[in-house]
């Protein structure tokens, strides 16, 4: 695999791993674009044992596979926080509305 192929590769996975899908949105297409570039000057007979299509192919599936793990777990994770919330407040309520009688 070429050098820059590589360095957009490690760029990609470090990006999606550490949840940064901002900066993997960029780089994706800068990959893309580098493997086309690439393979257009592959001579026609290299081609055939290239392993460049099998590679970006795998790391393209791979990417969309931790996004869409990442976003059902930040999704669960939403969920949590949400019912956490509703109950919070609904305990709040119940102590405001709740009277304390002091007898002295």
């Amino acid at each position: 695999m070429p050098a820059p192929l590589d360095k957009l590769s490690r760029e990609l996975r470090a990006a999606i791993l550490a949840g940064d899908h901002a900066l993997a949105n960029r780089i994706a297409p800068k990959y893309a674009e580098a493997v086309r570039e690439f393979w257009d000057t592959v001579p026609a007979s290299d081609r055939a044992g290239s392993t460049v299509p099998r590679v970006a192919r795998e790391l393209l599936t791979w990417a969309r596979g931790m996004t869409i793990v990442q976003r059902a777990i930040a999704a669960d994770q939403l969920g949590v926080v949400q019912r956490t919330k509703r109950y919070n407040q609904e305990r709040l309520e119940r102590v405001r509305t709740s009277s304390i009688q002091v007898r002295v």
